[in-house]
This record gives structure tokens, sequence and C-alpha cells, in this order.
């Protein structure tokens, strides 16, 4: 192995050490090309449990939000079901959207400035609902959350808007978000594991899934299934967590975006849409994608990744950046719940760090 990459696998191996994760894989790449990939650690702490390797499926968190919610609003928007400027009160229709929801345009919930709050535990409500009715109640719970501020003029990250985000998807869609992203994005690129519900799918038991943590609802699951609690209340298909994947199809998704960014081959995704949705609007984030902070000193991306750099984190202890200038793409993906939620120093510690290795291998430079 070419010394420049040695410092990525002994950086995989320190976390494990400093007590970050249980299973991490990362891979990274340029220009949709895979330059390196690597594993390390067990699929949860019990010291007998199976190694981690470049197959293992994690929960993504919120990288639902643009690798899911996002994209397939992106991918209406191209057939025209869809405008960015399009309110749900166009889409829905429904008696249990209150007129001060009625306005928010698809932007508004993309962009995180629909004057929504940031979480809200829906799960305890959801639960208490009969099975057949709890996969849309989140959007309806969120739907009557009061506003935080006038849509439009602030930036608050939220977990609500993409519950409305997927009443809306699929209802211009005409079918649930996890079929439809299954059908009409993963499967056409060739992504088999990557989507929601990974144990209900065929073959999903035989899959190798990174441990999380039973959380707010004592008693669950914690291989396999969601984490997210309001996700996992809702069945398991949500707009803003539920989805699984390996690192390296994370990493075959990205590439197919930036190649879409940059126009270099005609394919799923329309370039003049992808280059709207990845163009950062008034108040920092793009469409369904998080950009670098201005402070890179906060920053997960680290010091290596530009201006025009895309991505997003997730509470599991996930992320990805891709760098639109340079074709820069880090997927990093573990455990980190797994020992414990609240500790959250030691992931955003590591993730700059690790960044900052990678380009280092692939030549970048500050």
């Amino acid at each position: 192995m070419p010394d420049a990459w040695s410092s990525l696998n002994n950086l995989l191996e320190e976390g494990l050490r400093q007590g970050v994760y249980t299973a991490a894989v990362a891979v990274v790449g340029s220009k949709g090309a895979l330059q390196w990939e690597g594993a390390a650690g067990r699929l949860s702490k019990d010291p007998e449990a199976q190694a981690a390797t470049l197959d293992t499926v994690f929960d993504l968190a919120s990288l639902t939000k643009p690798l899911a919610t996002a994209l397939a609003a992106m991918i209406l928007v191209q057939r025209g079901r869809l405008t960015l400027e399009t309110t749900l009160g166009e889409i829905l229709q429904e008696e249990w959207l209150p007129p001060d929801k009625q306005a928010l345009t698809l932007r508004n919930l993309l962009a995180h400035q629909a004057g929504l709050p940031a979480w809200r535990p829906f799960y305890e409500t959801v639960l208490a609902a009969p099975p057949e009715d709890r996969a849309g109640l989140p959007a309806r719970l969120a739907a009557a959350a009061p506003l935080e501020y006038p849509p439009g003029t602030q930036t608050l990250y939220s977990d609500l808007g993409y519950m409305l985000l997927h009443a809306a998807v699929e209802t211009a869609a005409g079918r649930a978000l996890d079929s439809f992203c299954q059908e009409e994005i993963y499967r056409p690129l060739g992504l088999t594991v990557l989507g929601f519900r990974p144990r209900s799918r065929p073959g999903g038991d035989s899959l190798a899934y990174a441990a999380t943590e039973a959380g707010l609802i004592p008693g669950r699951t914690i291989s396999g299934e969601v984490h997210d609690e309001n996700a996992w209340a809702a069945g398991g298909v949500a707009g803003h967590a539920g989805l699984f994947g390996s690192a390296e199809e994370v990493f075959k998704l990205l590439s197919d975006i930036y190649r879409a960014y940059r126009g270099e081959a005609a394919g799923l995704f329309s370039p003049e849409v992808m280059r709207v949705f990845l163009t950062p609007v008034p108040g920092g984030r793009a469409l369904g994608f998080d950009t670098p902070d201005s402070d890179r000193s906060r920053c997960s991306a680290g010091r290596f990744f530009s201006t025009r750099s895309v991505g997003h984190l997730g509470f599991t202890g996930v992320s990805f950046w891709l760098d639109l200038d340079t074709g820069q793409v880090v997927v990093l993906l573990t455990n980190r719940v797994h020992l414990g939620r609240d500790d959250k120093a030691k992931i955003q510690a590591f993730r700059p760090r690790f960044h900052g290795a990678a380009a280092k291998a692939l030549g970048l430079r500050e």
C-alpha cells in the first residue's frame, strides 16, 4: 500500500483506541474514481462481534435527507411534477395542513428555512396510535407544530421540515418514498444495498450491520433497524432518517451526483437541476445538502474542502463531503452512537483530522 494512504488506516485504528466508535468504514476518491477504502473494528462492543468490513451496512441517519428525500424531490422537479416554488397547500390539499403551513415552498423545506422547530419527540404519540395509522402521523404532527420564525427569514436545521417533504414527495410521486427511491434512483444506478428497512428486503437478514443503541425506546433491536426514534415509530421510512447503506455505495451515488453537476455524462440526474440544488441559498445551506462552515476550525470537513463543497452529517456517526471544485470525496461511516449518544466531542474532533489526512493523501493543498 502506498505510504500516502497508510495514515488513513492508522487513523481508523486510532479512532478505535480512543473510543470514537467500534466500527468504521471509509472511502476516499476523486472525480468519481475510488482511490482508497478501509475498515476497522467490530460491529459492536461485544469482543466476539464480527469484524467490520467494506461491506458493513450502517444506519445513515440524516444522510437520508440529501441522499433520499432531496434526490427524490430533484427527480420530481426534473419530470415537471414539482417546482421549487410549489407550496405544500398545492401538493397536499389535506384538511390536516393548517393555514400557516400551506404557503411553505419546496425550497423553504429543502433549505431548512420553513420556520419549523428542529426536533420534537413525536414517537411517543406515534407509538400510542394504531399501527396502521403510524406511517402518516409524523407529517401531521409536524404540520401542527407552531412556527418558530417567519419562513424564509432564517435557517434552522429541522427534521420536521423533512417529515413534511416526505408527505409532499409521496403525494407527487404517487407512491411510497422507499419504493420511489429504490426503483427510480438506486436500482437504475446499480445500488443494491442502499435503501430503507434493509431487513425486510430479500437477503437483508444476511447483511452485516454496525450496531447503534436502543436509545429512547428501551428494548428495541440495535442492529439493522433505524436508530432515529421518530422514524422507527413510523415504521422505518421517513424523510429525515431511515436510510441504510455501505460506504462504497454512498461513494458511487456521490460520484453520479458529481458527474451530473459537472455535466460530464448523460444520466439519471439533470445537470441543470443538480446545479440548482447544490448551489447555496442565502443563509448558507444548499437544497438538501450542508455546506462547509465558514469557520474552518469548527467545520467537520476540515481545511482542505473548498467553499464550493456539499456534504452532510448523521447522528449515528456517519458523514460525507464532496468538493465540487476538486472532485474530492470522503465518505466516513461509523457507529459512534453505539458507545453513547451524548458523547459527540470525539467524533467532532476525529472527522476533520480524517478529512485532512485524506486530502493530503490525494495530493491536495490548502
